[in-house]
C-alpha cells in the first residue's frame, strides 16, 4: 500500500471522508528507470536530538559535525531540496524551498544511496509511526525515509554521545553508523550545510517583495514625451 493511500484512509478513519476519494491516488508502482530514477523518488532526512545534548550543540555547533546538528531536508521527485535547521524542526515539518536539484545530481545520489545499500525496501529497518519517536536527553536519532518505485522504506539510528563526551575526541563519534553518517552528510551538502554552520551574528535588511509597479507604464509614457 502507497503512502498516499495510507494517508487518505487514515482521513476516513478520522473524519469519515466519502470512500470515492481513494480514486485520487494510484496504487501502481512507479517505474524505475535505467538511470534509477522513478517518477515518485523521494529521500527524507531528519536529525533530531535529545535536550541536553541540543543545548551544547546550540553553545558552540562549530564544535559538532553537521549531521549531528538538528536539520531536516526533503528532496522531491522534480528536485526540489527544502531544508531548514533547528531544534524544533520534526518528521512532520515542511522546510521552505532551498535549492533545485539537476537530473544529474538526482542520479548522482541515488547511486551513492544504492552503493550503501540504502536505496532498497530491504534496507528499512523501522515500520513504526516516525512522529512518536523521542530522544533521550543526550541522544541522537538519525532518519532516512525513501520512496521510490511505488515502494517506501525507513532506516533509523540512533545512539547516545555522554555528556562528558567531547566534541574536539574524534572517538566520541564512534558510536556513530559509518553508512548512516555519509548518507546524511551527503544530504546535508546538497542543502548547503557545513561543518562550519554560517554566522548567525550577521543580520541582513528585510527586504519586500510588493510585486510589479502598477504606475510604470504612466512613467514611461510621461519620460517618452518629456524625451520627444
Amino acid at each position: 500500500m502507497t503512502p498516499c493511500i495510507r494517508r487518505i484512509i487514515t482521513l476516513i478513519l478520522a473524519g469519515g471522508l466519502p470512500i470515492f476519494a481513494l480514486g485520487g491516488c494510484s496504487g501502481t508502482p512507479s517505474p524505475v528507470d535505467s538511470d534509477g530514477l522513478a517518477e515518485d523518488s523521494c529521500i527524507d532526512a531528519t536529525v533530531i536530538v535529545g535536550t541536553d545534548l541540543g543545548r551544547r550543540i546550540k553553545n558552540d555547533p562549530g564544535a559538532w559535525p553537521v549531521q549531528l546538528r538538528p536539520a531536516r531536508a526533503i528532496i522531491l521527485p522534480d528536485g526540489v531540496l527544502r531544508a531548514d535547521v533547528g531544534a524544533n524542526l520534526g518528521v512532520d515539518d515542511r522546510p521552505g524551498e532551498t535549492r533545485s536539484l539537476y537530473r544529474t545530481q538526482l542520479i548522482e545520489l541515488w547511486k551513492e544511496m544504492d552503493m550503501l545499500d540504502f536505496g532498497s525496501p530491504s534496507a528499512g529497518n523501522y515500520s513504526g509511526n516516525l512522529g512518536l519517536l523521542e530522544p533521550g536527553d543526550d541522544e541522537v536519532i538519525q532518519i532516512l525515509h525513501f520512496q521510490r518505485g511505488g515502494h517506501d522504506w525507513t532506516i533509523v539510528q540512533r545512539f547516545e554521545i555522554p555528556e562528558d563526551a567531547s566534541p574536539e575526541n574524534a572517538s566520541t563519534f564512534d558510536v556513530e553508523e559509518p553508512r548512516m553518517r555519509t548518507a546524511m552528510r551527503r544530504m546535508a551538502a546538497l542543502a548547503w550545510a557545513w561543518d562550519v554552520p554560517p554566522d548567525d551574528s550577521i543580520r541582513f535588511p528585510e527586504r519586500y517583495d510588493f510585486g510589479p509597479d502598477p504606475w510604470s507604464r504612466y512613467r514611461d509614457e510621461k519620460s517618452s514625451k518629456e524625451s520627444s
